[in-house]
């Protein structure tokens, strides 16, 4: 992402923050979600925004650092920062990719002819999600261990 000016004053700013947050709260859908991003970032910022979405996606199925550097084309330090935000953040990453893999099952199903997940057994598309929502799961698993630890050291 581009520099911001260091002068900036930090209450002014903490403001600025708190209202970026609260104008992210207002979008309702997607299309509204295209427009005021396209607005507000340059198609560099843009697209560097969904290559950490991707690395956080691709971390999460267990790819390796070499496979998603060759795939997103990133280097190896923006794939351990997306890491670390994946492992040690506040969840919300973990909850976006949550509610991606919903929609990404639901297109699947809609490319297979299918009517209801509910009503047919999986397909090949359906068994390679499930594969992933496990790495997932794992990745879950570890941030939940990571919070109880931090918690547990504030406490003392």
């Amino acid at each position: 992402m581009p520099r911001f000016s260091i002068y900036t004053d930090p209450k002014k700013l903490s403001v600025f923050i708190h209202r970026f947050w609260d104008a992210i709260t207002l979008i309702e859908d997607r299309s509204e979600a295209i427009a005021f991003l396209k607005d507000l970032l340059t198609p560099t910022e843009v697209r560097m925004l969904a290559k950490r979405l991707q690395i956080a996606d691709m971390l999460a199925k267990g790819y390796k650092y070499e496979d998603i550097k060759n795939h997103v084309r990133v280097t190896v330090q923006t794939i351990s920062h997306v890491n670390n935000k994946l492992n040690y953040g506040d969840y919300g990453l973990i909850k976006i990719l949550q509610k991606l893999e919903k929609i990404d099952n639901s297109r699947q199903d809609r490319l297979e002819g299918k009517r209801s997940i509910f009503s047919q057994p999986p397909g090949l598309g359906r068994a390679a999600s499930n594969l992933a929502a496990l790495g997932l799961a794992k990745v879950i698993s570890h941030h939940k261990k990571i919070s109880s630890i931090k918690s547990s050291r504030k406490k003392l």
